[in-house]
């Protein structure tokens, strides 16, 4: 029944999205790739449920003030769950990736250069109030080869707090007048909202 329920939800938004024109026809690879994992995803979604999770939030977009002064934490969540009556964390963040299993958990391993996780659990904690040790956050791998996976960030606190003191270190280098290094990388760039900070739209090609 919830396989058949995702189905049709998945179906009908399909619909609104893409209509039945070129678009729709273009979105066929997609459907098929959906239609293959969503057995998988409904089966790891009912064992997940069995633990005591549930969702709480989709596409969740949170402000909520760092502990430096003038410095604000903003984002959007694919996914939080709560868990209740548990010992335990209590919160949950997912971020949905479309990437292999070992990918993720290589990219886990180096847990102070995976800043993503370490950001959205720190901007959970400050707008919920939550304590350190009460959010977990991890990579939901959907993957066609590997189905679904779960990938945890299993030092996400420690993270966290690295990243907000290093935020907050940066910040004060900022506006003492202090020339930061540029950083940027490649494809992160693309996605980047702070390349003025960074200056990555005026390097000299080839620097």
């Amino acid at each position: 029944a919830d396989l058949e329920r995702l189905r049709r939800v998945a179906a009908e938004e399909a619909r609104l999205r893409f209509g039945d024109g070129p678009a729709a026809a273009d979105f066929l690879p997609y459907e098929a790739w959906f239609d293959a994992l969503a057995p998988a995803y409904v089966a790891w979604l009912q064992a997940t449920e069995a633990e005591g999770w549930a969702v709480q939030a989709g596409e969740l977009d949170l402000r909520a003030p760092a502990p430096e002064p003038g410095l604000r934490l903003e984002g959007r969540l694919d996914r939080v769950d709560a868990r209740l009556g548990a010992g335990g964390p209590q919160r949950r963040v997912l971020d949905y990736k479309l990437r292999s299993k070992s990918a993720l958990q290589a990219q886990v391993r180096a847990p102070f250069e995976d800043t993503q996780l370490a950001f959205y659990a720190a901007l959970l904690g400050a707008a919920e109030g939550l304590p350190a040790g009460g959010i977990e956050a991890g990579y939901l791998a959907l993957d066609g080869r590997d189905g679904v996976a779960w990938v945890p960030h299993a030092e996400v606190a420690e993270s966290a707090a690295a990243l907000l003191e290093g935020l907050a270190a940066d910040l004060g280098r900022l506006r003492a007048g202090a020339v930061l290094p540029a950083l940027g990388e490649g494809a992160a760039c693309e996605h980047c909202a702070a390349r003025g900070l960074c200056r990555r739209d005026f390097w000299e090609p080839g620097a």
